[in-house]
């Protein structure tokens, strides 16, 4: 899930995509043991959310999608973009799956209290779903970004640490292989 918030900018918008579309690369075209089967899809919210592609392993798909997603310009409301995800993700049925939520956030987000993100990310962790965080720059709510990586329990410093990833900037999502150690942390089991 991309934010698409006003306190992005259209060009940390644009850096976002590229990242996003790297890390589907790397996803889907890693080396799977067995019959494993990757699927990603690609999703962005501000006041309002959306699929900009659906779940695929259709790399050309999911990348000309990504390209075409239009930046909203609004404001943010990451417990709303949680619950868009999850109904994404129940939509496509699963299984026996491994399902992981990868989510742009600063931590900021209007009208949401720490006990509502604690209720929507205990919930998206009692669905089976995995959720690490990237939040970019200094401009953080720091108690609320440890809440998205809690599972919505006491804090663990060794869990929050596999599940949340920081950048300076966001031109720094895209130097050196930053897309890479995202999807190693997030392809672990």
């Amino acid at each position: 899930m991309m934010d698409s918030s006003a306190s992005v900018g259209q060009r940390n918008f644009d850096s976002s995509k590229t990242f996003v579309k790297r890390l589907a690369e790397r996803f889907l075209s890693a080396e799977r043991s067995g019959r494993a089967a990757v699927h990603v899809g690609v999703g962005q919210y501000s006041r309002e959310r959306r699929m900009e592609a659906e779940l695929t392993s259709n790399l050309t798909l999911l990348t000309s999608k990504i390209e075409a997603a239009a930046f909203q310009n609004d404001g943010t409301d990451v417990t709303k973009a949680m619950a868009f995800a999850m109904e994404q993700l129940q939509k496509s049925g699963g299984g026996n799956r491994k399902r992981k939520l990868v989510l742009f956030s600063d931590g900021r987000s209007q009208g949401v209290t720490e006990a509502m993100l604690e209720k929507r990310v205990r919930l998206v962790s009692e669905a089976g779903v995995e959720l690490y965080v990237i939040t970019v720059g200094n401009q953080v709510n720091e108690a609320n970004l440890r809440s998205l990586v809690s599972r919505g329990r006491s804090y663990d410093v060794t869990y929050a640490q596999r599940h949340l990833f920081r950048v300076p900037d966001y031109p720094s999502l895209l130097r050196g292989v930053f897309y890479q150690t995202v999807s190693r942390r997030v392809s672990q089991a």
